[in-house]
This record gives C-alpha cells, sequence and structure tokens, in this order.
C-alpha cells in the first residue's frame, strides 16, 4: 500500500530552488479508516551490530559490551526500550567473516578478540532475555568448517532458543572476492559450495534450528550483480518447493551507499530526501525486486542491515550525522512497511556517525551516544508500531518528494495516527484532513524537528518536545491539541524541515466475534447485537452469511486462519 503523496508540478520547481521566498503551500489530504493494511509490528524496528561486539568493548579492544559496565549496560537496555519491548537485533557485518571464529570452550585468561568463546555468546543472550529481545545470529563463513558451525549454533539453540530470531551463514558474501577467495568468487559456482555444506550440516544435527540469509548488500543499488546473488542463493533455499528452509530472506541496504564521504553535503542531502528519485533506484529497482523475490519464495523479507550511509566521518561534508537523516529515516520506514517488509535493522559498526546508537571512542561503553536518526526512529514507532497502514490520498497526483504522508489505525479503530512529513527547506504546508466515516474525539500532535536547521546535530535534534536523557530514557513532553472544525477532519501546519505524527482518539466501536456462526445471530459477538455500519469487526471464527442477505461494517479485521463465508447472493457492504 503506497501512501506517498505529493504537491503540484508548479511547487516542485519552487521548492527545488532555494532562492524562490518562502511560500504556504495547501494540502487536502483523504485518510480511508475503513479499509487497514499491513501491520507493523513490535519487532519492525531493530538494531544491528558488528559481531565483533562479543570479544571487544571497542575495536581490537577485550572488552565487555553486551554486559558493559552498570551504567552503560542501563542506558543501553532503556535506548532499546524506547523504540520496542520486543524486537530484534542482529550481529553480524564485516568483522563476522573478518575476525570471528567459534571456540566451542570459555574464554578463560584469552585475550583473543578474534575469536567467539561460549561465555561471549552467552553474554548476548543473557542481554537479549533481560530485554525480551531476540537475535539474528552471524556464523563466519568464509573461514570455518561445517563441524564447527554445527558446533555454535547447536550451543546457541540448546541454550537460548527463546532468544534467537535465526542464525545467518556468513554476511555480504559478493565481497569475497579478492578477500576471503580469488576474484573469480561468484554466486552459482562458488557461494553455493561454501554455503550448502555447513546449512545442511546445521540441520542434520537440529533441522529446528532457524536459518537466515543472505545478508547480501544493496551498496550498488541491487544492479544486475546483487540480483543474481540472490536469485542464486533463493533458488536453493526457500519455503516455496525447497527442501531448505528460510526463516528470512535478509537483505542490507543504506541510503547513500559509499557515497556519504563523495558527495557535497548539499548534494547528499538532497540525495537521502529525495530518495524516491533518481540519482538513486531505490523505489524503482531494490524495493520492487526484493519484495517480489520474497514474495515468490514465500519467505518474510527483513532489512537486517541499513542506515543513511555504509561509511562516513563527522566532517563538514557528511549528513548521515546529522538531523537531514532523521527524516530520511522516517520516510524510509514507511516505504519499507508500504511494501510488506516485517522487520529492519539500524546498523552501528562502533563508532561511525551513521549510527543511530553507538559507543564513540571511549575505552568503556558507558555513554551509548545517539544520533539525530535515533529521533527519526522514535517518531515512526510513535506513529506507525502496532498499527495498521492506511491509504493516503493527496488532492493531486504530481510528484513531489519533499512532502510525503502516512497514516495508521490501531487494531481496534479507536485511534488513529497520521504521520506528515516536510522536506522542504522553505516553505510550509498547510494541510487539511478529511477522515470519512470516522468522528473523531480529541486531536493532537508531537513535532519532530531540528532546533539548527537540516544540519542540526544530535544535540539540536527533538521529538515531542523532549531529548534522550542521560539514563537513556526518553519521555514525550506534552502533546499540542488541535481545535477541530468538525468530527470527521482537521487542518494542521507543518514547518519546513520537519514532520508531525497526529493522534486522533475516535468514537469508532469495536466488537469481536466470541464463537463460530452466522452474521445474524447475536451471540457470537462480544456486544451480543448484530452489527451495524458503525462497528469495526475483529473475526477470530469462522462466521457465515446467510444467502439473499446484506450485513453492515465499518472496518473488519481478520485473525488468522478465520473468514468469512458469504451465502448465494449475500453482500458485505463496509461503510466509507
Amino acid at each position: 500500500m503506497k501512501c506517498i503523496v505529493c504537491l503540484a508540478f508548479l511547487v516542485v520547481n519552487l521548492l527545488l530552488r532555494p532562492s524562490v521566498s518562502a511560500q504556504s503551500v495547501n494540502v487536502a489530504i483523504n485518510v480511508d479508516a475503513a479499509t487497514a493494511g499491513y501491520r507493523v509490528n513490535e519487532d519492525f524496528v531493530g538494531f544491528s551490530m558488528e559481531q565483533y561486539t562479543l570479544s571487544t568493548g571497542r575495536w581490537g579492544v577485550l572488552g565487555s559490551f553486551w554486559k558493559g559496565g552498570t551504567n552503560g549496560n542501563n542506558r543501553l537496555k532503556n535506548l532499546l526500550a524506547n523504540i520496542s519491548n520486543r524486537s530484534v537485533i542482529r550481529l553480524g557485518g564485516f568483522t563476522a567473516d573478518d575476525r570471528m571464529v567459534w571456540q566451542n570452550t570459555t574464554r578463560g585468561s584469552s585475550t583473543n578478540v578474534r575469536a567467539t568463546y561460549q561465555d561471549d555468546t552467552d553474554k548476548f543472550f543473557t542481554f537479549l532475555s533481560e530485554i525480551g529481545w531476540k537475535g539474528i545470529y552471524t556464523i563466519n563463513l568464509p573461514n570455518n568448517t561445517p563441524a564447527n558451525a554445527v558446533s555454535e549454533a547447536t550451543y546457541i539453540m540448546n541454550k537460548y532458543s527463546a532468544q534467537l530470531h535465526s542464525i545467518s551463514l556468513g554476511n555480504e558474501p559478493y565481497l569475497y572476492a579478492g578477500v576471503f577467495r580469488s576474484t573469480a568468487y561468484t554466486p552459482d559456482s562458488c557461494l553455493i559450495k561454501d554455503y550448502l555444506p555447513m546449512y545442511d550440516a546445521i540441520k542434520a544435527a537440529n533441522s529446528a534450528i532457524p536459518i537466515s540469509g543472505l545478508d547480501c548488500g544493496a551498496r550498488k543499488y541491487y544492479g544486475a550483480m546483487n540480483q543474481r546473488w540472490n536469485d542464486v542463493y533463493t533458488s536453493y533455499l526457500n519455503n516455496s518447493g525447497s527442501n531448505r528452509p528460510l526463516a528470512a530472506l535478509n537483505v542490507h541496504s543504506y541510503g547513500l551507499g559509499n557515497n556519504a564521504t563523495t558527495l557535497s553535503r548539499d548534494a547528499a542531502a538532497d540525495t537521502l530526501l529525495n530518495f524516491n528519485n533518481a540519482p538513486l533506484t531505490f523505489k524503482a529497482s531494490l524495493l520492487p525486486y526484493v519484495t517480489q523475490l520474497a514474495q515468490t519464495k514465500k519467505v518474510s523479507l527483513r532489512f537486517s542491515e541499513t542506515s543513511s550511509a555504509a561509511t562516513g566521518t563527522a566532517d563538514t561534508t557528511n549528513v548521515s550525522h546529522t538531523y537531514v537523516s532523521a527524516l530520511w529515516a522516517l520516510n524510509y520506514l514507511y516505504e519499507l512497511a508500504a511494501s510488506g517488509v516485517s522487520g529492519v535493522n539500524f546498523h552501528s559498526s562502533g563508532s561511525s556517525v551513521y549510527s543511530a546508537i553507538d559507543w564513540g571512542a571511549s575505552s568503556t561503553v558507558a555513554s551509548y551516544r545517539v544520533a539525530p536518526i535515533y529521533y527519526g526512529l522514535l517518531a515512526f514507532v510513535d506513529g506507525a508500531k502496532n498499527g495498521r497502514l492506511l491509504t493516503v490520498t493527496p488532492t493531486t497526483s504530481a510528484r513531489n518528494p519533499r512532502a510525503s504522508y502516512f497514516a495508521t489505525s490501531s487494531d481496534d479503530g479507536k485511534t488513529i495516527k497520521i504521520t506528515l512529513l516536510n522536506k522542504d527547506v522553505t516553505n510550509t504546508i498547510n494541510a487539511g484532513i478529511t477522515i470519512p466515516g470516522v468522528s473523531i474525539r480529541t486531536a493532537s500532535y508531537q513535532t519532530l524537528l531540528s532546533q539548527a536547521g537540516r544540519y542540526g546535530y544530535a544535540a539540536d535534534t527533538y521529538y515531542a518536545s523532549a531529548q534522550v536523557a542521560t539514563s537513556g530514557l526518553f519521555t514525550k513532553g506534552t502533546p499540542t491539541a488541535l481545535t477541530l472544525p468538525n468530527s470527521s477532519s482537521l487542518a494542521i501546519t507543518v514547518a519546513p524541515m520537519s514532520a508531525v505524527v497526529i493522534t486522533l482518539e475516535t468514537s469508532s466501536r469495536t466488537m469481536y466475534t466470541v464463537k463460530p456462526g452466522s452474521w445474524n445471530d447475536p451471540s457470537i459477538w462480544s456486544g451480543n447485537r448484530v452489527p451495524n455500519s458503525s462497528d469495526i469487526l475483529q473475526v477470530n471464527h469462522t462466521v457465515t452469511v446467510p444467502a439473499n442477505t446484506n450485513v453492515y461494517a465499518l472496518r473488519i479485521i481478520y485473525s488468522a486462519s478465520n473468514q468469512l463465508q458469504l451465502g448465494s447472493n449475500a453482500k458485505l457492504l463496509l461503510a466509507l
């Protein structure tokens, strides 16, 4: 379901010419609350860390990242809890293949930071159990043996199956050529010969061990090279006719690729803010390709490693550590959700400026830092987590990548969230929003903004009038109330380079089935009455509609494996 909307062609020209004086652009937006789509679950936004954090507190220094100091550990836990109570941390990255090889024993007095010991993994999975999250754990592929991989995978599965999302074998194998393997390394003649023996050995030891992959990157924007790696891989591993099931198709993508330090600051900012268009081909190439591939192979799709940039330094030409990345992340997450992606993991290599969370250059891990992009994640989870995407339609079909609009509804339809992004540097958006068929009781909003403009740093960035506290906790400020002109519409002004998340509490009524039966039997409904056109219905059982009967609802939500069976000439009419 696509919710990107745009302004008129004339406005596009104005927005892209900074010399033009600021204007106010009026936009009328219609939100369809009667038809809910994809649900953004609790585990949608997660994080990715380098595999070396198992043995080090920072690059090359033996430490205890996942155990940490008391203060640092609590701060990290709070930073994660702000995002979700149960999501996914992926351990991987280049260090998974470059340095981390399993030793089936405890570390003892060893100071080898290029090895993984049992108690190193214990720290990670114990940490996950304490916060209720799960882990995608990468096992070294090029510098390993099937027998050693079996030892590592079974150790984790036997002790930590409740905390294990999946095992991934290797990381970005298209980079192996000339590094771990010969320059002739290809997916069909080389990778599969490496990969399948390890996969098969793990499954032979315990078929219940979930394996995901291929963790192939998109740094070349998924041209023919990357498509070939994934095509070959999923021809052997998939859930559609293959005897090698795949827990998830893991892909990587970075908004700027490796261009974070080669583009000028303004060019990089425009690339992120206009990521739907050239010069990137994200919407035109990568996203349709991987989503279709996952659907064809009946595999869930997860962006297991992603961020604004794959590389970067904190110099004046870099935007990946500035407020621009927060707006990009907010827009990006909605795009992925609208395409049916199951989850997204924002990557950190430790002290890189593109990281949503990193631990800087300190020799300890007691002061985990957040970048502006983290505030974009906070705005997204506030507007979308545990909500179902709604269709948003503007008054014009002209394309303007500088404005994006999204909406979600709670399962019971009583709360609607609307997120409006104004990515223009100068122009204000005056949005008039209409939601037919919904009676709004209250309306309020929170704002994502930078007090220093698009290149502001974390210290300048706020969501909901608040910042992350020293403890790592984030507490939203009091929302701003909106005056409603009537019960089904509202108006709001969105300042340049800001986003608002509007919360609407509605008078929608919800009922659910308590047993299977006929629609017209009041006893099958929680309200002990036959539904009408103002009801949102949760169908938890099989419900039949008698022949030649019209039945009514505002919206219907179906639980898994349950359905509505229509008799001859029967009709279900949803209120619009």
